[in-house]
């Protein structure tokens, strides 16, 4: 069994490596240049982010790059599950649908995750977890189906500015919440969109109302891995998982650092949690 995502998964690298997880990466240019996925540097990015005068842009991976991997997988006689970036936000498993296309009869499978980030990443540590155990494809599938039914992407975004120029805030609203230091809160919806979901005021607000929400929605979570993300804010993110594990019994805590992808729209400053309901 092949497991295959996206570098949209904010996955640790040793977790990666760990599973023999391949990834196709979808790309950042600052105007007419690219950053070649290769040498992404997160501390450089965030650095460059917050002086730069415009936002980057992204892009999805070409099907091309996803018959390279999906080639290489059947070429070894194994089946591929390949789990991406939410469709309500990306065409990357469009992609990915029209290489699998490329290669009929081939065992691939092709999940739209519906999340992003670690939201993603779980699902893909989950299903990696499960193939090395033995189990099938349809079992690692249905697994899958009702991962993406349950996860939980709540996320804070730190730069409202971001939103903003996203066209995700209105400039009024934009301005009357920096004044009130409110922090919206955003989720990922059914569909994989990101939508409005509370508010917090302040940011010691915010990462309470996190853990608040997780507290309230959460189900079972004494038996989950749960996930914290952040853009260039550790210090949150330990904060939310030290109180994740002593007040919610939570047993594992995978934290990743959005990448310069993600972060292109989030920007510096954002922090979430993933959980299952």
């Amino acid at each position: 069994m092949r497991i295959i995502t996206d570098n949209c998964c904010d996955l640790p690298r040793e977790v990666l490596e760990r599973y023999d997880i391949a990834v196709v990466p979808l790309r950042v240019r600052f105007g007419d240049e690219e950053i070649p996925p290769e040498n992404f540097d997160n501390a450089a990015f965030y650095s460059r982010l917050k002086t730069s005068s415009r936002l980057p842009s992204t892009s999805q991976p070409m099907p091309g790059d996803f018959l390279e991997q999906y080639r290489k997988g059947t070429a070894e006689n194994q089946e591929i599950i390949s789990i991406h970036l939410s469709s309500g936000i990306s065409g990357t498993v469009q992609s990915a649908n029209i290489a699998a296309d490329m290669l009929p009869g081939k065992p691939i499978h092709v999940v739209d995750s519906r999340k992003a980030s670690v939201g993603q990443g779980l699902m893909v540590l989950e299903a990696a977890r499960m193939a090395r155990s033995g189990e099938s494809a349809a079992s690692i599938l249905l697994r899958l189906s009702e991962m993406q039914k349950r996860m939980r992407c709540i996320f804070v975004v730190g730069n409202l500015d971001i939103l903003i120029k996203g066209g995700r805030l209105s400039r009024a609203k934009g301005l009357l919440a920096g004044a009130l230091d409110i922090k919206p809160v955003l989720h990922m919806d059914a569909e994989g969109k990101i939508v409005p979901f509370s508010k917090a005021r302040g940011h010691r607000g915010a990462r309470n109302k996190l853990i608040e929400l997780m507290e309230t929605l959460g189900s079972d979570l004494g038996s989950q891995t749960a996930g914290i993300c952040h853009s260039a804010c550790p210090d949150d993110a330990e904060y939310l998982k030290s109180t994740i594990i002593e007040k919610l019994d939570v047993p594992e805590v995978i934290i990743g650092e959005i990448g310069p992808v993600i972060g292109s729209h989030v920007g510096a400053g954002t922090f979430s949690v993933f959980f299952e309901d």
